[in-house]
């Protein structure tokens, strides 16, 4: 029987249950992973940072650009070399995506070419550096209870190694699991979707890779955090179908199906298509988050994807791209800044007048040319748009653990600044918070 099991786990393969688009939906996948690559043809052109999560999600299409696919493994290895030439950022997390992002083209991350490298050195080992970061997370978590930057990075990093067939010490897989039984995954007092799927991936992975007998408890350990997570997944969903909110979905589907879990997964499917008509996926990180697991597929089949050319090619989409009806005339938004974290508090609230349809972005720029002393802000491009780092030069912090929360009411915004659109009369609150 022991025979029998470790069999079993040798030639484990992910399973997931059939749960994709039909034929005739498949058109909405195609416009969106257009979307993606007309993205990554702009940031090319422009010498942008290029975006690993969309190389993830073009590598596990059932449509492909390979020239665009191809472009991409290239800038993707020519900018880990850059990032680490020339000491730039390059979290953990990051790291991980480009390790992922390189092995969906079967490209080997520990021998990325790198000519000049320091040391005379002529290959950049990237699962190296990515077994230092992790290890550099999870002291911080022994020191201070917390990762350097977050869990979903911790999350990726596990993950990232584990597909590469790299150890993951048990150490690190127990202070993952104390992470998710303690609140880890928590944010402002909302449960994380995002977070808790990746780990779900993650520890799928590590609970499939072990074999030796003295490992055992720890697989029971992993198993029985698997179960626990998927609950507090499930618990997160809307009447509509979608699994926290509608930019979490994708993630929350990949968990489902990699742990053979049943839900109502047509209905899901149906709103995202949805929302996908509404333009909600027009961002092209969004629609990198949501086309996988339009086609039943998942993070766990990366380093198992064919590199020979012969795919299918991606069509030109034939579906027009949304038209929302865009108001006319203006709207009034009641903004306001707020910090009581800091010894220096502020409490500072402006009603700002833009055309109807602005973003929050247009709104917080009107409202720091009126009064720049209370509303000035800066930004920093993330993959999903504008990201805010100050406000009245008060600036985020991870080793403070804090950021700028955007919040509508008492909800958290579900966009970025860059796509979010105010209604007239809506109050928004940019609140200095911690996580």
């Amino acid at each position: 029987m022991a025979l029998a099991v470790l069999l079993l786990l040798c030639v484990w393969l992910p399973v997931s249950l059939q749960c994709s688009v039909s034929e005739n939906q498949i058109g909405q996948v195609t416009r969106l992973l257009n979307i993606m690559v007309q993205s990554e043809k702009s940031s090319a052109a422009s010498g942008s940072t290029p975006n690993p999560s969309i190389l993830l999600a073009l590598r596990l299409a059932s449509y492909h650009d390979t020239a665009t696919e191809r472009v991409m493994l290239s800038r993707l290895q020519a900018d880990a070399v850059k990032r680490v030439q020339e000491g730039l950022a390059f979290s953990s997390g990051t790291v991980a995506l480009y390790c992922l992002g390189m092995q969906a083209c079967c490209a080997d991350p520990s021998l990325t070419s790198a000519p000049g490298l320091t040391g005379g050195k002529k290959t950049l080992d990237l699962a190296e550096l990515l077994e230092k970061k992790l290890k550099e997370e999870i002291e911080n978590i022994d020191s201070k209870n917390f990762p350097l930057t977050n869990y979903y990075q911790v999350s990726l990093d596990i993950l990232a190694l584990c597909m590469m067939g790299k150890p993951v010490t048990s150490h690190s897989v127990q202070r993952l699991i104390e992470a998710s039984d303690n609140g880890g995954f928590s944010y402002g007092g909302k449960y994380s979707v995002d977070t808790a799927s990746v780990a779900v991936l993650a520890l799928t992975c590590v609970k499939h890779s072990i074999k030796a007998p003295d490992r055992m408890v720890l697989r029971l350990k992993i198993q029985n955090t698997l179960d626990h997570l998927i609950k507090n997944i499930l618990q997160e969903t809307t009447s509509e179908g979608l699994i926290g909110n509608v930019y979490s979905t994708g993630l929350a589907m990949q968990a489902l199906s990699v742990t053979s879990t049943s839900y109502n997964c047509s209905r899901t499917i149906q709103t995202v298509l949805e929302r996908a008509g509404s333009g909600s996926f027009e961002n092209p990180m969004a629609a990198s988050q949501i086309t996988p697991s339009l086609e039943n597929r998942n993070y766990l089949e990366l380093n198992k994807l064919p590199c020979n050319g012969n795919q299918k090619p991606l069509p030109e989409s034939t579906l027009p791209p949304p038209h929302p009806t865009v108001p006319e005339g203006v709207i009034t938004v009641h903004y306001r800044v707020e910090n009581s974290i800091t010894e220096n508090t502020f409490n500072d609230i402006i009603d700002v007048t833009v055309p109807a349809g602005s973003s929050l972005l247009r709104v917080m720029e009107e409202a720091a040319k009126i009064s720049p002393v209370k509303f000035k802000f800066t930004v920093e491009q993330s993959s999903w748009g504008p990201f805010v780092t100050s406000i009245q030069g008060l600036a985020g912090n991870a080793e403070d653990r804090t950021y700028w929360q955007f919040l509508t009411g008492k909800d958290a915004l579900e966009q970025g600044v860059g796509d979010y659109k105010p209604f007239n009369e809506e109050h928004i609150v940019a609140k200095f918070s911690k996580y």
